[in-house]
C-alpha cells in the first residue's frame, strides 16, 4: 500500500483514541465483515460496557443474520438483569438451530442472579445447577469446600475433559473466592507444589484461574512461563488469567513466548487482547522476526484486532505478500481493519468480495440443508482461528483442532 492512500490527519486522530472508542461507531455495522472483525476484536477483551452487551444482544434478535455471531462471540461478557430479560423474551421465539447458543449464555448467569428468575429460568436450566446455585449462594465455607473437593475428584476420574463437570468446579472456585475463602499463602503452598510436577493437576488450574479473579500480579512471570506448556486446559486458564490483569507488565512477560513455536498462539492471544500501545509494539516486532510457520497470519489478525494506526506498515506488508494460511480469516479481518480506521487499500474490494461470496455459499448450504460429504463450506475450507471449533469442544480453533 502507498503512504499517500492514507489520509494526513490519520495516525493523530486514530491513535489518541481508546480501544472502546475506536469500535463504538461500528459495534451495530450493517456490513456483516465489519460486523465480525468488531465481534472478534471483542470476544476475550473484558472491559465491554454491560450496556453495549445489552445493546448487541437486542441487535441479534432485531437482525436475523447478526444471531448466531453476536450470541457465539458474547460468550465471555457478564451479563446483566437487563441482559437477562432480553433472553428470557425473545428465546421461546427465537430460531431453533440458535436456542443452544442462547442457553449456553444462560448457563454463565452469576448465582444470585439466576436463582431470582429461577421460575422463568427453570425450563433452560438442569435440576443439578439448582441445587450447585443454592449452594453457591447460601452455603457454608465447609460445605463449598466439600462439594469443591468432590467436583475435584470427579473431574480426575474422567478420562477425557469434559465441559459440564468442569464448569461446575469453576464455579465453586469463584464462590470461594468471592467469600474469602481462600488466601495469598494457600494459593503459594498448591502452586509451589504444582510447578514442579509435570503435569498440572485440575486443582492447580483452578488456582490459575483464582489467581486471574483475585489479580495476585506477582504470578504475572509464573503465568507466562505456563504459556509453552502442552496442557490445553491449563492453556486456557492461564491466558484468560493474563488477560484479566490488562498491564503492559504482562505484555513484557509474555513478548518472549511470541517467538516459541509452541506457544505462539497463546502468546498472541494474551498481547491481541491487552489493548495498548506496548501491546502493539510487542506485536509489530514478533511479526518481523518470526520464524514460526503461519506466525505471520496469527501475528497480523492480532494487530487488526488491535485497531491501532500504528499497525499499518505490517499489516499492509502482510497482505501485500499474499502468502496466507488456510486456517485464519485474515482477508475479511485486514477489510474490517481499514474500514473501522476509515484507510483505504486497493485491495479492499477484492478481500470484501471473496469473504462474502464464502459466507454466502456456507448461507446457502445451511439453509438447504443439504451439506453432503464432499461438499465444501466454511469451516471445512477456512475457520477464523477465534471461531468455536467446528469439532463441538467448545473452544476457540485456533486453541483447538487448528494449532
Amino acid at each position: 500500500m502507498k503512504q499517500q492512500n492514507r489520509p494526513l490527519d490519520l495516525k493523530g486522530r486514530v491513535d489518541n483514541m481508546t480501544f472502546l472508542e475506536k469500535i463504538k461507531p461500528h459495534l451495530f455495522s450493517d456490513e456483516f465483515l465489519i460486523q465480525q472483525t468488531v465481534l472478534q476484536a471483542i470476544h476475550d477483551y473484558p472491559f465491554l460496557p454491560n450496556e453495549w452487551t445489552n445493546e448487541l444482544l437486542k441487535r441479534a434478535f432485531s437482525h436475523k443474520e447478526s444471531l448466531g455471531p453476536i450470541l457465539m462471540y458474547i460468550d465471555n461478557q457478564s451479563l446483566s438483569e437487563e441482559s437477562l430479560q432480553i433472553l428470557l423474551e425473545q428465546i421461546p421465539g427465537m430460531d431453533r438451530s440458535f436456542v443452544h447458543l442462547a442457553i449456553r449464555l444462560l448457563n454463565k448467569l452469576e448465582p444470585e442472579l439466576a436463582l431470582q428468575y429461577k421460575e422463568q429460568l427453570e425450563p433452560y436450566i438442569s435440576k443439578d445447577t439448582w441445587s450447585l446455585y443454592e449452594l453457591l449462594v447460601n452455603g457454608t465455607e465447609e460445605e463449598v469446600y466439600s462439594e469443591y473437593g468432590l467436583a475435584l475428584n470427579a473431574l480426575e476420574r474422567e478420562q477425557y475433559h469434559t465441559q459440564g463437570p468442569y464448569r461446575r468446579a469453576k464455579k465453586l472456585a469463584a464462590c470461594i473466592v468471592k467469600n474469602g475463602w481462600i488466601t495469598a499463602k494457600e494459593i503459594d503452598n498448591v502452586m509451589q507444589k504444582q510447578l514442579k510436577e509435570r503435569w498440572f493437576s485440575y486443582n492447580g488450574i483452578l488456582h490459575v484461574y483464582m489467581i486471574g479473579l483475585l489479580k495476585l500480579d506477582k504470578y504475572i512471570p509464573v503465568l507466562a512461563s505456563l504459556l509453552d506448556r502442552d496442557e490445553d486446559v491449563l492453556l486456557e486458564e492461564t491466558a484468560a488469567a493474563l488477560i484479566s490483569f490488562q498491564s503492559d507488565e504482562v505484555v513484557q512477560e509474555v513478548s518472549p513466548y511470541l517467538k516459541k513455536e509452541e506457544s505462539i498462539i497463546f502468546a498472541t492471544s494474551v498481547i491481541e487482547n491487552i489493548k495498548s500501545d506496548l501491546a502493539v509494539a510487542a506485536l509489530r516486532k514478533a511479526y518481523r522476526n518470526t520464524t514460526v510457520y503461519d506466525g505471520q497470519d496469527l501475528i497480523t489478525e492480532a494487530l487488526c484486532h488491535q485497531l491501532s494506526a500504528e499497525a499499518l506498515p505490517e499489516i499492509s506488508d502482510h497482505m501485500e505478500q499474499g502468502l496466507f494460511s488456510n486456517l485464519v480469516d485474515i482477508e475479511p479481518t485486514a477489510y474490517g481493519y481499514f474500514s473501522i480506521l476509515g484507510m483505504k487499500h486497493p485491495d479492499m474490494e477484492l478481500w470484501r468480495k471473496a469473504a462474502m461470496d464464502e459466507e454466502m455459499h456456507y448461507r446457502k448450504v445451511s439453509q438447504e440443508g443439504s451439506i453432503l460429504p464432499n461438499t465444501p463450506v466454511r469451516n471445512e475450507k477456512k475457520v477464523g482461528r477465534n471461531d468455536p471449533c467446528p469439532c463441538g469442544s467448545g473452544k476457540k480453533y485456533k486453541k483447538c483442532c487448528g494449532k
